[in-house]
């Protein structure tokens, strides 16, 4: 009786401790892929030593290309006796063909954004955005110039898929002795607003949520780093104070929780309360994490990303209330265009999609 009393007891030890699991798989449609690929609505565009192939169209060291949130439409920017925009369905079939006249083609900061609506935003001078229709006419052009006279770094562009709630930054922007950055929110040609600036903090990353009703800050002035979250007017929701250098951040589905995450450790916090919920430590580098909370889940993508690719990638779980933890190695070549595009949505209770890598995977866990 003694034996079978510790047989049990053990079983039970056993059968606790691994419990939980997590398992990673690519979709079947993206399952041949390789690292120099990345998916389209139907089929895939390949892009290496300077040659972007997809569908029937080949181009050979493109100025700038740009694959839509949706991954319907293709935009390229290519160099001829002048400048060339052109748009392409996935399949390759040409849909807009303009010549941009008074762009440089020697400019090294030209820059190319595109939507599945058939809109196309370049970056033509450091800090000069130029918004293009669908037909490939000229709608409006912006600057987006701090105006310091010590100089500024190129200035991006940050949106949701839809292209709904556009943000221009300047991510650094020199003020003699310190660093500073803005950014400001396009509704047109006339109508934008400057709704963060600091003299003293370079934005490190700036998002706007899939469905464009929040954008997310985080900003460091080399010792301290800050957070914000705002809404799509320019109204802040959100700040905190952090004393250690992070590497990027998450919203949760609603803006109810931000996940903040450095090379190697996960904080989630609660928005409304401003209350941490979660955190731990990770054994592979973070390059994304993000917060479920239907399911009370932290997934961590981890592993070492030069360049676009990543070596030893890996998919930790983490069950906050049960403080349970599962790791997986991902035994798959994953690479990414930036990590801006990655996200990962929620399928069911325990069944997750990561989209913005060259594969799309599914996550399955189990605690």
């Amino acid at each position: 009786m003694k034996y079978l009393l510790l047989i049990l007891f053990l079983w039970f030890i056993s059968g606790s401790a691994y419990s939980q699991s997590v398992s990673v798989e690519a979709v079947s449609e993206h399952r041949n892929l390789s690292q120099s690929e990345y998916p389209l609505k139907n089929g895939s565009i390949s892009y290496s030593a300077n040659k972007l192939s997809f569908g029937q169209a080949s181009f050979v060291r493109p100025t700038a290309w740009s694959i839509s949130p949706g991954r319907e439409k293709v935009g390229i920017m290519k160099s001829e006796a002048s400048l060339i925009l052109q748009q392409l369905d996935y399949s390759g079939k040409l849909l807009a063909n303009e010549e941009l006249e008074f762009f440089n083609t020697s400019d090294e900061t030209l820059a190319l954004y595109q939507f599945d609506d058939g809109r196309v935003v370049t970056r033509d001078n450091v800090a000069n955005f130029s918004f293009f229709g669908a037909s490939g006419e000229l709608i409006y052009s912006i600057s987006n110039t701090s105006g310091s006279p010590d100089g500024e770094r190129e200035s991006q562009l940050a949106s949701d898929s839809a292209g709904k709630t556009i943000v221009l930054y300047n991510p650094a922007i020199s003020f003699g002795s310190t660093t500073g950055s803005q950014a400001r929110l396009v509704y047109g040609e006339e109508d934008h607003i400057v709704f963060f600036r600091d003299n003293s903090s370079r934005i490190v990353q700036l998002k706007v949520t899939e469905d464009g009703s929040y954008i997310s800050i985080l900003a460091t002035n080399g010792s301290t780093d800050m957070v914000y979250v705002y809404d799509r007017f320019g109204n802040k929701l959100f700040e905190l104070k952090l004393d250690e250098r992070q590497a990027g951040l998450a919203l949760s589905k609603r803006a109810g929780y931000v996940s903040i995450y450095s090379t190697g450790r996960v904080q989630v916090y609660d928005i409304l309360t401003g209350e941490r919920v979660g955190s731990s430590t990770s054994r592979s580098p973070v390059f994304y994490a993000s917060y479920l909370p239907e399911d009370e889940m932290i997934l961590v993508l981890g592993g070492s990303v030069n360049g676009n690719r990543i070596s030893n990638p890996m998919v930790t779980a983490i069950h906050v209330s049960k403080r349970q933890i599962a790791r997986e190695e991902v035994n798959l070549s994953l690479s990414l265009i930036n990590t801006s595009g990655i996200h990962i949505q929620r399928e069911s209770s325990n069944r997750y999609y990561v989209k913005g890598l060259n594969r799309d995977l599914r996550i399955l866990t189990s605690f």
